[in-house]
């Protein structure tokens, strides 16, 4: 499955899990008598047969929206990179089709999450399911970072593609040089051009290579830190596949100035064969 690049630097970093939600304990259900007498020291609602003060209430709502925010970024993300997969040219619609699958199921899955925590009452199970969010579904730490790459994998090909097009011109154009022309330079820098084009793509086919397989970690530490790995080596190898390019576009510069001084050398001396 083939990957792709949109801006590897801040957003590739993770973000850090939700910092814990304080949420009260249940207060233990007071007598008709005490009740009434300590109406005018605390409001309190009734949810069943708990009772739980108008406190603890506001903490959990609070808590349920800031779980609510924090499910929306990650759709709202997820959204995004699945625009970008369907832009992605160098895969098949069958492999933007499994991306594209893989990241509805996310967001399925996180929406099914928040309707859960919108229902809770329980403050254990309330705390359980906003943890959750960010150790059960490893958007940020997995899906958008493996996404990215890919993304930026498919954008690397596909100037590679650009770049080897061009170089075949510049092939052409070298072949046809003035007699007598040294091209010894411009055939040298042809070759790293081509070189560097080469080592690009690979550079791309194997980050997608490292990240294509990943699965997120379900808590399990070992597996945490296998992705880690995987996503730092790929983020370096999409790192090298642009110096490579801009290594190869540096090269092309250097060519197409030489070219052109060939023509003005040209010109220069028709112009004196013409006096």
């Amino acid at each position: 499955m083939i990957s792709r690049f949109s801006n590897l630097n801040s957003n590739m970093n993770s973000i850090k899990p939700i910092a814990a939600l304080a949420i009260g304990s249940l207060l233990i259900a007071a007598p008709a008598s005490a009740l009434t007498a300590s109406v005018g020291a605390s409001v309190r609602a009734n949810v069943g047969s708990t009772t739980v003060s108008a406190n603890v209430q506001a903490r959990i709502t609070t808590a349920i929206a800031r779980a609510d925010q924090e499910i929306e970024r990650r759709i709202s993300a997820l959204n995004d990179l699945n625009t970008k997969v369907q832009a992605m040219t160098k895969v098949s619609t069958g492999e933007k089709s499994a991306i594209s699958t893989s990241v509805q199921t996310e967001i399925s899955n996180l929406t099914s999450l928040k309707a859960k925590i919108d229902a809770d009452t329980d403050t254990a199970t309330l705390k359980t399911d906003i943890q959750s969010i960010a150790q059960g579904y490893r958007v940020f730490m997995l899906v958008i970072p493996q996404g990215r790459i890919e993304v930026a994998a498919d954008k690397v090909q596909t100037l590679t593609t650009t770049y080897t097009q061009f170089a075949a011109k510049l092939q052409t154009r070298i072949s046809q040089a003035p007699a007598g022309t040294d091209t010894t330079q411009v055939n040298a820098s042809l070759s790293d051009m081509n070189a560097k084009v080469s080592d690009a793509n690979a550079q791309a086919q194997a980050a997608v290579s490292l990240v294509a397989a990943l699965q997120p970690d379900q808590g399990s530490a070992s597996v945490q830190a296998s992705n880690k790995t995987a996503l730092q080596s790929a983020q370096k190898d999409i790192q090298t596949a642009m110096s490579d390019l801009k290594t190869a576009r540096q090269d092309a510069g250097s060519i197409v100035k030489t070219i052109s001084s060939w023509k003005v050398t040209t010109s220069a001396a028709s112009s004196v064969s013409t006096q």
